[in-house]
C-alpha cells in the first residue's frame, strides 16, 4: 500500500507541474491564461503517467544518458499518440492535432514535441526526481500525514474524473448532434432555423464550443461531415454560417428556454 501511494504522489506531483507547464506554454502563445486539461483540477494527467513511466523505466538507467534520452523519447512519444488515438476513439474528438507540424504521425506527435519530451525527460530523470524523491520519503515518514493526504487527493481526484468524463461524453454527443443539425439544415423551414440559431447562441452550446477553442488551441473535431472535418474555430464559422446573421450576435446573449423541437432533436437520433 505504502509503494501505490508513493507513486501515486510522484503522479500527482508530476502531474501538477504539467499542468502548470501547459498553461504557461499556452498563455505566452496566446496571451490569456486558461485552464488547461482534460481535468477541472490543476492536473494534467498525461504528465504524471509520463513521468512515473520514464521513472520506473529509466531511473536505473541514469548512468547511460544516451539510453535516457533514446528510450525517454520513444516512451513520452508513444503515450502521447496512444493518448490522442484513444481519446479521439471514445470522445470523437482531437484535443491537440500536429497535422501541420514537421515530421508528425497522423497528426498525433510530431518531432517538435517529441524533443520537448525528450528534455523534460532529462529534467526529470537528472534534476527533479532526486528532490520529489527526497520531498515524498520526507512525507512516508509519517503515517497520519501520508494518509490523510492521499485519501484527500485520491478522492478529488477520483470525483474531478468522474465529473470531466461525464461532460466530455457530453459534449461529444452534442457537438454530432450539432453535425446533424448542419447537415439537414436545408430541409428545415426557415422559422426552425431561426429557432435553433437562437437557441445556439442563447445558450451554453455555443458558448461550450467557444470554451473548448480557447483552452485547446489545436483541438480537432473528426466529423463525418467533410466541410466541418478540422479545428473547433472551423465548427464555429461553418454553424455561424449555415444559420446567418452577424457574428456579434453570437457572443454575449442571455440563456433562454430551448425550442422543444430542438430539443427533442438533441435528445434522439434520427
Amino acid at each position: 500500500m505504502q509503494d501505490f501511494i508513493t507513486w501515486f504522489f510522484y503522479f500527482t506531483i508530476y502531474a501538477f507541474l504539467g499542468y502548470i507547464c501547459e498553461v504557461v506554454y499556452v498563455a505566452i502563445i496566446t496571451k490569456k491564461i486558461t485552464n488547461r486539461g482534460y481535468l477541472f483540477g490543476p492536473i494534467v494527467p498525461i504528465y504524471g503517467y509520463g513521468a512515473i513511466i520514464v521513472i520506473a523505466l529509466l531511473w536505473n538507467l541514469r548512468d547511460n544518458p544516451f539510453l535516457v534520452i533514446l528510450l525517454g523519447g520513444l516512451l513520452t512519444s508513444g503515450l502521447e499518440y496512444l493518448t490522442s488515438f484513444f481519446m479521439e476513439l471514445i470522445f470523437h474528438m482531437r484535443w491537440w492535432d500536429y497535422s501541420d507540424k514537421f515530421m508528425n504521425l497522423n497528426g498525433r506527435i510530431c518531432l517538435r514535441n517529441s524533443l520537448m519530451f525528450i528534455g523534460l525527460v532529462v529534467l526529470v530523470i537528472y534534476l527533479l526526481h532526486p528532490n520529489i524523491f527526497n520531498l515524498v520519503s520526507l512525507i512516508m515518514e509519517n503515517k497520519a500525514l501520508y494518509l490523510t493526504l492521499f485519501i484527500i487527493i485520491f478522492s478529488i481526484q477520483v470525483v474531478d474524473t468522474i465529473i470531466s468524463t461525464i461532460k466530455h461524453v457530453k459534449l461529444s454527443v452534442i457537438i454530432k448532434k450539432l453535425e446533424k443539425l448542419y447537415a439537414n439544415a436545408k430541409d428545415i423551414t426557415i422559422e426552425n432555423v431561426n429557432k435553433a440559431k437562437e437557441y445556439i447562441i442563447n445558450t451554453k452550446v455555443y458558448k461550450k464550443l467557444s470554451n473548448i477553442n480557447i483552452h485547446y488551441p489545436s483541438f480537432k473535431l473528426r466529423s463525418k461531415i467533410g466541410e466541418l472535418k478540422g479545428n473547433m474555430p472551423n465548427l464555429i464559422e461553418k454553424i455561424k454560417d449555415r444559420f446567418g446573421g452577424d457574428k456579434n450576435e453570437w457572443y454575449y446573449k442571455r440563456k433562454i428556454k430551448s425550442p422543444s423541437w430542438f430539443t427533442w432533436f438533441l435528445s434522439n437520433e434520427r
